[in-house]
């Protein structure tokens, strides 16, 4: 071999070296987090999803808030093809590839029962445990998100609107109790999803008590877990809440802020969460 040829080996296997120190750099120091360019997609098929930052949010939490069990939750919405404008709106598509990367990240997928037994000693979470849940009870829960979540083995955690139950765009009562049977389960959101935070005592007490009654009704299951609309909760509500259930769920992330079995803080999903490395950036 000429000593040119010899030369520009050596200057091409610089650049090679040179260009995969970049970027590994760019990966560890977490620039490409979240990129949909060729090089993000690119980090995200050598090292798999970067979940990095969650995992630093649940040290906080840990140190925080040390009762409280370290669990990622989800909040989704609308899971339909059409209206991929609308911001809380997640194609199927995205969905699935989701609940996927979350797999390939080592997360199982846990529900509401799960954590009652955690709780009362009665069962050990995994060490990435994730809640997959949706907010209201629309009818494209059952036409698109359920499907997938029963191909993908995945327990789904649904939080409905008690009077809604049946209406327009609405799941129906049938169609909770069919969801129920293989393996979902159905929680409260109240009975009219309207801020338990502006209203009085009595009328937190209806929207808490009616909501968990009518579900148990159409469920023949107790009814544990709530989701407070808006994620709007003061001390009078969740003083409230307590006679009634065993938890309940905001749809916001503060890591520094102390969690309790009534705050329990999830990720609120939104039409440009491609992947999942940006759920984590919600706030």
């Amino acid at each position: 071999m000429s000593l040119k040829r010899l030369r520009t080996g050596f200057i091409i296997a610089g650049i090679i070296c040179i260009s995969v120190g970049l970027f590994c750099g760019a990966r560890y120091m977490g620039w490409l987090e979240q990129d949909s360019s060729p090089l993000g997609n690119l980090a995200r098929f050598v090292y798999g999803p970067d979940v990095r930052r969650e995992m630093n949010r649940l040290k906080i939490v840990k140190e925080t808030t040390p009762e409280i069990p370290r669990i990622t939750a989800i909040c989704y919405h609308e899971v339909r093809p059409d209206r991929r404008e609308d911001s809380l709106n997640v194609d199927p598509e995205t969905f699935r590839r989701h609940i996927r990367e979350f797999k390939e990240a080592g997360y199982s997928f846990i529900g509401v029962n799960d954590l009652r037994q955690y709780k009362t000693g009665l069962k050990n979470l995994p060490e990435k445990a994730a809640f997959i849940t949706f907010d209201d009870g629309y009818a494209d829960n059952y036409n698109y998100a359920y499907p997938i979540l029963r191909e993908e083995h995945v327990p789904g955690i649904f939080f409905v609107v008690s009077s809604t139950v049946g209406g327009k765009n609405r799941m129906t009562a049938s169609q909770l109790r069919e969801m129920q049977a293989n393996g979902m389960e159905i929680e409260s959101h109240t009975v009219n999803h309207e801020n338990l935070a502006a209203m009085n005592e009595k009328e937190i007490d209806f929207e808490l008590r009616e909501s968990k009654s009518s579900l148990e009704k159409i469920l023949g299951k107790p009814v544990c877990a709530l989701a407070y609309p808006g994620g709007k909760a003061d001390e009078e509500v969740l003083e409230s809440v307590r006679k009634y259930y065993d938890m309940a769920f905001v749809a916001s992330v503060s890591p520094e802020r102390k969690q309790t079995m009534y705050t329990l803080q999830r990720y609120g999903v939104f039409n440009w969460n491609e992947h999942i490395e940006s759920i984590f950036k919600n706030r």
